[in-house]
């Protein structure tokens, strides 16, 4: 399979996987969760947003087994995007609302990298982490394939 034709079904497994993560999140947390005053099994959503999260990493290992290390960017793209604000930006995105000044629930994210020293995570900190993680992971997407052919070349 042509290596262009491998990228782009991993990068379409990707879209897809971050778009049902955050419906999911929408759907869940906030139709449910919140619509009902549940945050008490706050812990318990988590960990079940979380096995989410695993499962769609473990079918995509599994899919895109042939794809070499291309299924491996995308496990490190799905997790890092995901818990690295990516999610968070899509879920309101995707819910047509507005993403609120501060985040303080986002404070535990070891992902989200940029945030003030002291304080709660604000809606630009979100944005500038989703833009870092998206920015890494296509610059992979871009680079590795160049890399690639440099050394088979100089192999030659």
């Amino acid at each position: 399979m042509p290596a262009h034709t491998v990228r782009r079904r991993v990068v379409s497994a990707l879209l897809i996987a971050l778009g049902f993560y955050a419906l999911s999140d929408i759907l869940l947390w906030q139709r449910i969760f919140e619509a009902h005053q549940l945050s008490m099994f706050d812990p318990q959503y988590q960990t079940g947003h979380v096995a989410i999260l695993l499962g769609m990493m473990g079918i995509g290992a599994v899919l895109l087994l042939d794809a070499g290390v291309w299924a491996l960017w995308y496990e490190g793209a799905l997790y890092t995007i995901a818990f690295g604000g990516g999610e968070d930006v899509l879920y309101y995105w995707l819910d047509g609302k507005q993403i609120p000044a501060v985040l303080p629930w986002l404070d535990r994210s070891r992902l989200i990298f940029v945030r003030p020293i002291a304080g709660d995570v604000t809606s630009l900190e979100l944005l500038a982490s989703a833009a870092f993680w998206l920015s890494v992971w296509l610059l992979l997407l871009v680079v590795m394939p160049k890399v690639w052919v440099r050394q088979r070349s100089a192999q030659a």
